[in-house]
């Protein structure tokens, strides 16, 4: 799914498509193997790992292990103030959510030839099948 590049440092409530979902986040640059607790009923298990070719930079990849899915997630990247982030909706999906996907990414540099590192990740999250 290819992203839509928002400005400044959203959060799932600053999107209405998300209105039903709660948010779940890290609280810094996302770590290989990291898990986000799902209100003690499930997690969010994340991956980072490199991309060599241009853009070269930090890739994510997610599951969820629970009854919840993802609606929505917003990957940022770079100064708060001057960086913006990466909105990935699944609303549009066929089930409008889903439990699994990889290669998400921040914002490309300004001059376009390298992804931002990834500074903070949230994950709307619903229980699952409640937003087909």
């Amino acid at each position: 799914m290819a992203p839509e590049e928002v400005a400044d440092n959203p959060d799932c409530d600053a999107f209405d498509q998300f209105d039903d979902s709660e948010e779940f986040d890290t609280d810094d640059n996302p770590a290989n193997g990291e898990e986000l607790d799902i209100n003690g009923q499930g997690t969010i298990t994340l991956g980072v790992t490199q991309r060599t070719e241009e853009p070269d930079g930090q890739l994510l990849s997610f599951s969820v292990d629970g009854p919840f899915a993802v609606v929505g997630v917003i990957v940022k990247g770079g100064p708060a103030n001057v960086g913006g982030a990466n909105l990935y909706d699944y609303t549009d999906t066929p089930a409008g959510q889903i439990e699994a996907d990889e290669d998400l990414h921040a914002q490309l540099n300004p001059t376009g030839n390298a992804i931002t590192n990834i500074s903070h990740v949230a994950f709307c999250v619903v229980p699952d099948g409640s937003n087909t």
